[in-house]
């Protein structure tokens, strides 16, 4: 692998990190919703919680369309759509959350290929051919 390869995977690894820790921490706050889906459906279905905030762990959430974005105290902002019931991302998701400067970033196509080859190692699942990938443990 180049010097390329290393920087997206290390990119996807950065993003797949954050992730974890920012709904683990929103979802310790609400343990009877459990996830995005729970969440989605207490916003728009129960109306148990407006469509955004910020829960008492401190992470700010906003449900959108097809899914959640999640902010920590940090100001790091990660965002997961529902595929097919699994919360997951893509490669604009990764790039959109990484804080280098435009040209520093990896492109979509090489964070594309870090993604599949995390999928092909077992770190990420792939939920849609080469377009969407999700946490293992989800």
């Amino acid at each position: 692998m180049g010097e390329d390869s290393e920087v997206a995977i290390a990119a996807v690894r950065r993003y797949a990190a954050v992730l974890r820790r920012i709904r683990s921490r929103l979802f310790d706050a609400y343990p009877d919703l459990g996830d995005v889906t729970g969440l989605m459906t207490a916003v728009r279905h129960t109306k148990m919680l407006p469509r955004e905030g910020t829960s008492s762990t401190g992470v700010k959430y906003s449900v959108h369309g097809a899914g959640c974005l999640m902010i920590d105290e940090q100001g790091r902002a990660v965002d997961v759509d529902l595929v097919g019931g699994v919360e997951a991302f893509d490669a604009w998701r990764i790039r959109w959350f990484l804080d280098e400067q435009p040209d520093a970033r990896p492109s979509i196509e090489e964070l594309r290929t870090a993604c599949a080859h995390l999928a092909h190692t077992g770190e990420l699942l792939e939920v849609q051919a080469g377009s969407w990938y999700a946490l293992p443990d989800r």
